[in-house]
């Protein structure tokens, strides 16, 4: 052991000023372990806590927002479909519509028709009834004049009867 501690003094080593710096540095350590490195280590984990909170709340936002986009994209879904379902019965509606009013239009018209040819059947009517008078009025005044004589209203009658059953037959 001595041959190291001459060694060590050769090269300036005071083994005694050795131990004392040692002394020094344990009580100082000491203290400083007592006093400095607990509350230094408190502040650093409880700002390696709130470091974890934060990044644990980043993580939750991010997945809640995630989410949250998944049910907004799932409500647009939802709201396009059921906006495509509305356009669809809208029209369908439409063309129902068109229809029923197409075929009111043409029941319109059949009945207009219908009525245009009972009135051409009545004025058809009307006018034969019309043109039979005439003709009977003709045949009378013809008879007046080939007879030569008035007739009165028992032959008129009689003689009108006459005629109008020629006609028709």
């Amino acid at each position: 052991m001595e041959f190291i501690l001459e060694t060590l003094g050769k090269i300036g080593f005071d083994w005694r000023m050795g131990l004392f710096n040692l002394i020094n540095f344990l009580i100082i350590y000491w203290v400083l372990k007592r006093y400095a490195f607990g509350p230094i280590m408190k502040v650093i984990n409880e700002r390696q806590e709130k470091m974890k909170e934060g990044m644990d709340n980043y993580k939750k936002s991010q997945s809640e927002l995630q989410m949250a986009e998944q049910k907004a994209q799932g409500i647009i879904d939802e709201a396009k479909v059921a906006a495509n379902k509305v356009v669809e019965q809208s029209h369908d509606d439409s063309k129902q519509v068109a229809e029923d009013m197409k075929n009111k239009a043409k029941t319109e018209i059949e009945s207009l028709i219908a009525q245009a040819k009972k009135n051409i059947d009545i004025d058809k009517q009307d006018m034969k009834d019309t043109l039979r008078k005439e003709t009977v009025e003709l045949v009378v005044l013809a008879v007046e004049k080939v007879l030569g004589e008035r007739m009165d209203g028992k032959k008129d009658e009689t003689y009108i009867q006459e005629i109008l059953g020629s006609l028709k037959a």
